[in-house]
């Protein structure tokens, strides 16, 4: 058997041999694949050239395949069937069925969208698994290598191949428990914001405290009463306590009854902040991570927004 040169290998030619098989006549052939006659027995010369085979007699008005042909029936299906897959991927993701792991970069300050995104995701695509993570140094270099999915970012990220896209803005808020002695007054100053401790959110990865830095700006020094590394455990502490916390309207907003919490306006100015998402234009098309990403994009816009 002579080996075929695979730089000879041509798919369109491979479908007229499946038409052949299955129609066992040229003029049916070349009719199911929407081309002349002639078209069809050229690429039937080309095909015998290639297996060095016949591959078909004539026996009345049939064509018969040969035993080398009538072999290449099974995996040829196969071949073509899987071809048409490969360019027909996005048609067959399908997110009721998908057993995927997601993967996003979540920074702390986003930390209570994540419930929200878990019942849409849980919704869309039951089998799915999401994980978050906090930002990393290289998260640039993850998303293009396709290990992450998606970055969610309050600052701008810029990089090769990155697009981005703004989602709104979180402004911030005093967070403290319903029944707090200064709570009454509904407004609070800058000396009865000083004169109680503040909740720090110190997640260890290394990145910018944002809060920090507009109190800086602002010449406001706070005393911290309680360091801890997230998000929702700051909110527990505040419930409990007479400790004061800085953080984004919108996203506490949805936990104030669940917490007992009431919310005050923060005496001194803070800018909002911008919040973005990330991803790598090699995956901007892909059908899962497209998905994935207009899901999360929905959710944390209608958070934004107040929805």
């Amino acid at each position: 058997m002579n080996e075929i040169d695979g730089s000879k290998i041509d798919l369109n030619l491979l479908s007229v041999l499946h038409a052949l098989l299955s129609e066992g006549s040229v003029t049916r052939a070349a009719r199911r694949l929407g081309v002349g006659q002639p078209a069809t027995s050229h690429a039937l010369g080309r095909l015998r050239e290639l297996f060095a085979d016949p591959l078909f007699v004539r026996a009345g008005r049939q064509l018969v395949p040969t035993p080398r042909a009538e072999a290449l029936r099974e995996p040829l299906a196969r071949l073509l069937s899987e071809a048409s897959r490969l360019v027909r991927h996005e048609t067959l993701f399908e997110p009721l069925h998908t057993s995927r792991s997601f993967l996003l970069v979540c920074p702390d300050l986003l930390a209570p969208v994540v419930p929200r995104l878990v019942m849409k995701l849980g919704a869309e695509a039951p089998k799915a698994r999401l994980e978050v993570v906090l930002p990393r140094p290289d998260d640039a270099r993850a998303l293009e290598e396709g290990r992450v999915d998606l970055v969610l970012v309050p600052t701008p990220r810029e990089g090769p191949g990155l697009v981005q896209r703004g989602l709104g803005a979180v402004r911030f808020v005093v967070v403290a428990r319903r029944g707090h002695p200064l709570a009454r007054a509904r407004k609070l100053t800058r000396a009865g914001w000083a004169s109680h401790p503040h909740v720090l959110v110190r997640t260890g990865h290394g990145g910018t405290h944002l809060v920090g830095t507009e109190l800086e700006r602002a010449r406001f020094q706070r005393r911290i009463g309680l360091v801890v590394p997230t998000f929702l455990s700051a909110l527990v502490a505040v419930a409990e306590t007479d400790l004061f916390f800085t953080a984004p309207r919108e996203l506490v907003s949805p936990l104030v009854e669940r917490f007992g919490l009431t919310l005050l306006d923060v005496p001194i100015p803070l800018a909002a902040v911008p919040v973005s998402a990330v991803w790598h234009e090699r995956f901007h098309t892909e059908p899962a991570a497209r998905f994935f990403r207009e899901l999360v994009l929905g959710e944390l816009t209608a958070v934004l927004r107040g929805r």
